[in-house]
């Protein structure tokens, strides 16, 4: 007697072919982000990702996310005196919708030193610039120095002057 096996087979073709095209259209929605930032931004955190513009950019240029470790962001993000300046207008609902965001593309903190508060101290930041002559003092305001896009979110293009 002869079994077929063909049928459970078949299945898991069709299971796999299935769960393949649903994450290729989230990987293609993500793609599809109208935000010039280093990572592009899934639809699941835009309201994340619009909080942390609105709240943070009032100040200063929004960074992407990547450039600093979570412990950072946590850190920032939760701080009522942040670099001595006190936040207010943001409440913890803000504080969890943009940690969500932050949590997701950025990276954690390996350990090597101590966590870094500022840019420069950044392994983050300096593996993403490398061999690249920073403006002195480095500041978020220094961003648009090469990133003339820095203050729309848009960090992709680069300037070639010097």
């Amino acid at each position: 007697m002869k079994t077929s096996l063909r049928p459970p087979f078949i299945l898991l073709g069709l299971l796999t072919f299935c769960l393949s095209a649903l994450l290729g259209m989230g990987f293609a929605k993500a793609i599809d982000s109208p935000y010039g930032m280093v990572d592009p931004i899934d639809a699941s955190y835009e309201a994340g990702y619009a909080t942390y513009v609105q709240k943070c950019s009032t100040c200063h240029v929004a960074l992407p996310a990547a450039v600093l470790p979570l412990d950072t962001w946590q850190a920032l993000i939760t701080d009522p005196a942040h670099y001595g300046v006190t936040l207010t207008g943001i409440s913890r609902f803000d504080q969890r919708l943009m940690l969500s965001y932050l949590q997701t593309y950025s990276r954690r903190h390996e350990g090597r030193g101590p966590t870094p508060y500022r840019l420069q101290n950044s392994a983050y930041f300096q593996a993403l610039h490398p061999d690249v002559a920073l403006p002195q003092p480095l500041n978020l305001r220094s961003c648009v120095s090469c990133h003339q896009g820095a203050t729309e979110q848009n960090y992709s293009p680069v300037s070639t002057q010097n």
